[in-house]
């Protein structure tokens, strides 16, 4: 583990106060008491000089009161009273704490920082028949760029020369590389493997993918939950108010057992103001304050690195508590491409696909695109002829006339009819099929606390009925518009915690007007990854059921913190305040809870 220049300063010294403690703590059982004071000093000073220069530093500032300022008061409150080994017992461990903080912090910092590597510093761009390196922040729209094998793709931009295999991962957390040739579009901050191909920039770099991950990055931090923005209020009011306490305690309960009993003043004082900065340490609360934003951003990271960008903390917390999913339908639920789902003829099949295919094998129509996909070859074409209303005629070159009649709805599936030399040879039915993940996901999320799932579609109603009934979606509504989309997630809104998935500009009302908006597969959406809250870079709604479970288990885990820093320093302070526990207790069980909520927050990034 790599340690930065602040962390190794504060490790070295705590290595300078732990030998110094040990050889007081040697000199004591030696009987040299003068010597063994100095040495537990030195291991005191040794160990919170880096406390001591940040507390002043506070002062300077305006802040009076904070952490740093608690632990030197009642480092110099040990040493007033006597008390060496206490002294540097407080430093020694307090360091040790902050010390594990910082790490723990540096990690969870590093998951998400780790994403600017995802803009390749450099491209090489085609200049005059010349390669040329230039800053990736040069490239405009329209330059050609060259990608070599093993190389980060700069911008978002089309393959126009060559064939290559692209590693998405890093952009959408899919393992499986995916193929690129001539025509189709690759990510910025997705790994070129194999090939070396050029491609056309589509976006500026800010604008591509990875640029738009980098800005939902950096200010994600800025959207806090209401119990991030509590403690931060509730350390600025607790820590004077504690400190103020320890005062009171330390100075007015002797004064009251004077005037009581008769107590002399100077006798009970060492006694009180030793219960008092026991106190004083335990009641530090830098566990809140560090444990609780760590959770939330540890939980950000990890979503991260696996291709969810969540846009702040207060969303983790509303997507932890959603019970209704409400969906659209295509590119969401099912792929959004139309294939061939069934051929319907007395005849040969892939017969029926070849004459289809030969006809439409020019045409750049979503359904022809899918026959000519389905079919494994194609005849020879003489001429074609579109007829307006009717479909496409084609000319064999064996004489034979191939009609493809428009398209029609039938039994939730688009169908066309096709004809040879005017006779009715039989009928290809196509649909948008469903994802292979989408019914075991949905089946996830019902796990996580979704109670109720909804899709709202502009598709037809028997095609939207027949793909509910496979994903196992509760509610289905049909034939709608935009708005009327909106109008139905707002009366969802008042009965339950709605989450709206979607994946293009017309969903972008609905992930605006519902609890937590979810764009899918939104690599190529502006619309939707401005209106949405969380934007899952791959189409896979997998990783929705995953960031479902990752919500839980953050807000679980920042609970839990708050739950055990409160818990063990009420019953500690309560303890020292009755001298049953002495200063040791009280620094080992802050730096106790420090690390239990630390490495409670740390989890969240496996």
């Amino acid at each position: 583990m790599k340690l930065t220049r602040s962390q190794k300063k504060r490790l070295w010294s705590i290595i300078a106060g732990a030998v110094l403690f040990a050889a007081g703590a040697v000199l004591g059982l030696l009987d040299f008491e003068l010597f063994s004071a100095i040495a537990f000093a030195a291991a005191g000073a040794a160990a919170g000089w880096l406390c001591i220069v940040k507390a002043f530093t506070g002062i300077a500032r305006g802040d009076f009161f904070d952490e740093n300022m608690l632990m030197t008061i009642a480092a110099s409150g040990a040493v007033i009273l006597g008390e060496y080994p206490e002294c540097a017992a407080v430093m020694i461990l307090y360091q040790i704490g902050e010390l594990f903080q910082s790490i723990a912090v540096g990690r969870s910092r590093r998951s998400i920082r780790e994403l600017t590597a995802l803009c390749p510093d450099f491209a090489h761009a085609l200049r005059n028949g010349e390669v040329k390196d230039i800053p990736t922040a040069e490239l405009a729209v329209g330059d050609i760029v060259q990608i070599r094998a093993g190389e980060r793709i700069p911008a978002d931009c089309t393959v126009i020369k060559g064939e290559t295999t692209v590693d998405t991962s890093p952009v959408t957390g899919e393992s499986v590389p995916r193929d690129a040739a001539v025509g189709d579009r690759l990510y910025s901050g997705c790994i070129n493997v194999t090939g070396l191909v050029n491609a056309q920039v589509d976006r500026v770099p800010a604008d591509s993918a990875a640029g738009r991950i980098l800005k939902l990055t950096e200010t994600a931090s800025d959207r806090k939950t209401k119990s991030e923005a509590f403690i931060t209020r509730f350390a600025k009011v607790y820590t004077p108010a504690v400190a103020l306490f320890a005062a009171l305690i330390a100075l007015g309960v002797p004064l009251i057992l004077l005037l009581a009993n008769g107590t002399p003043y100077s006798e009970s004082l060492p006694e009180w103001s030793r219960r008092a900065l026991s106190m004083l340490v335990i009641s530090c609360p830098c566990a809140l304050v560090i444990s609780v934003p760590l959770g939330y951003f540890c939980g950000l990271g990890n979503a991260s690195r696996n291709g969810i960008l969540i846009k702040g903390s207060t969303c983790v917390d509303t997507l932890a508590g959603v019970d209704t999913a409400v969906f659209d339908k295509t590119g969401t639920l099912t792929g959004g491409i139309l294939s061939v789902t069934d051929i319907v003829t007395d005849s040969d099949k892939d017969e029926l696909l070849r004459l289809a295919a030969s006809a439409e094998k020019n045409s750049s129509h979503p359904i022809a695109k899918a026959i000519c996909k389905a079919a494994d070859s194609t005849y020879g074409v003489e001429s074609v002829t579109e007829i307006t209303g009717s479909g496409v005629e084609a000319c064999l070159s064996d004489g034979r006339i191939i009609k493809v009649c428009r398209p029609e709805i039938r039994d939730g599936t688009t169908a066309v009819e096709v004809f040879e030399n005017g006779k009715l040879i039989g009928r290809i039915c196509l649909a948008d099929t469903i994802k292979p993940t989408t019914a075991q996901a949905l089946e996830k999320m019902r796990s996580f606390g979704v109670k109720k799932t909804v899709m709202l579609t502009g598709d037809n109603k028997a095609s939207a009925e027949e793909v509910a009934e496979k994903a196992g979606i509760d509610e289905t509504e049909a034939e709608l518009l935009p708005e009327q989309k909106y109008s139905r997630i707002e009366e969802l809104c008042r009965d339950g915690t709605v989450m709206y998935v979607g994946d293009g500009i017309n969903d972008s009302p609905s992930l605006a007007g519902a609890h937590v908006g979810v764009a899918m597969g939104a690599l190529g959406a502006q619309a939707a990854i401005e209106a949405a809250d969380v934007v899952l870079m791959s189409g896979d709604l997998d990783r929705l059921a995953y960031a479902l479970k990752l919500a839980k288990r953050t807000v679980k885990a920042v609970k839990a913190n708050i739950i055990i820093s409160l818990l063990i320093k009420a019953s500690v302070l309560i303890l020292a305040s009755l001298d049953i526990v002495g200063m040791w207790a009280a620094v080992a069980a802050d730096v106790g809870v420090c690390i239990v909520c630390v490495t409670n927050s740390m989890r969240l990034l496996k």
